[in-house]
């Protein structure tokens, strides 16, 4: 028997850093893989990803100050809970951004790039109407989902003041990633989607706005129902 340890495979072998650890936990905790109030032990993460306790706080660290962890002294760490109020606060920085983004669109793209916006809105919703039958937010939906909005937010080049949201925007994919679930709601998502574009098309900024007002407003109409079918997930008000 060969003992002699291949070169190849070594170099193959790369150990995660804590950084790399931080984004794999933040997205398993967006998916809701780790659920709200989940206990996370350091022991087991150190035996998963091969690495020190060292390299484990650090990504916790993060995880903490980002708001997706509670550390409890002598109880342990725990997935942090959704915070709805947080949520409908952040909902509404971003429907405000979004709103103006769609009064600028409207009111001072020209013809021709307002049209050539319309046309690639139309293309997307042509793909994501089929999506109506995926039943949460893990299939192709969720990336055309966002591509819908930045073609908007791209048309008048305000990338950067939607990215001033970027550090809380997890927040909001974790509650959306829940909301779709829930509810069964992707092809209720895509009336909505559909409302918008109508709106810009017709050239309609109140209709335009509150369409999409609508659209981002996700909390009021389940929030009693999720945190009584739930009630382990939410922090209670």
């Amino acid at each position: 028997m060969n003992n002699k340890i291949n070169l190849n495979q070594i170099a193959a072998i790369k150990t995660m850093n804590s950084d790399e650890i931080y984004e794999e936990i933040r997205k398993q905790i967006i998916d809701l893989s780790y659920e709200p109030g989940q206990m996370l032990s350091e022991n087991q993460m150190v035996e998963q990803y091969k690495v020190s306790r060292t390299v484990i706080r650090a990504a916790f660290s993060r995880l903490q100050q980002t708001g997706f962890l509670e550390v409890y002294p002598q109880r342990g760490t725990f997935v942090s809970l959704i915070n709805l109020n947080y949520i409908a606060d952040l909902l509404m920085l971003r429907t405000a951004i979004e709103k103006e983004v769609i009064f600028e669109l409207i009111s001072y793209l020209s013809d021709e790039r307002l049209n050539a916006l319309i046309e690639k809105l139309e293309e997307n919703m042509m793909k994501q109407e089929l999506c109506s039958h995926e039943i949460d937010y893990h299939g192709n939906f969720p990336r055309l989902d966002n591509e819908f909005h930045e073609a908007m937010i791209q048309s008048v080049r305000r990338e950067s003041l939607v990215a001033l949201l970027g550090p809380y925007m997890g927040h909001i994919a974790r509650w959306r990633n829940f909301d779709v679930s829930f509810d069964n709601r992707i092809p209720e998502l895509i009336k909505e989607h559909r409302h918008i574009l109508e709106a810009v098309k017709s050239k309609d900024i109140f209709l335009a706005q509150k369409a999409l007002a609508e659209h981002l407003e996700t909390i009021t109409t389940i929030a009693d129902r999720a945190m009584k079918e739930y009630p382990s997930y939410f922090i209670r008000q």
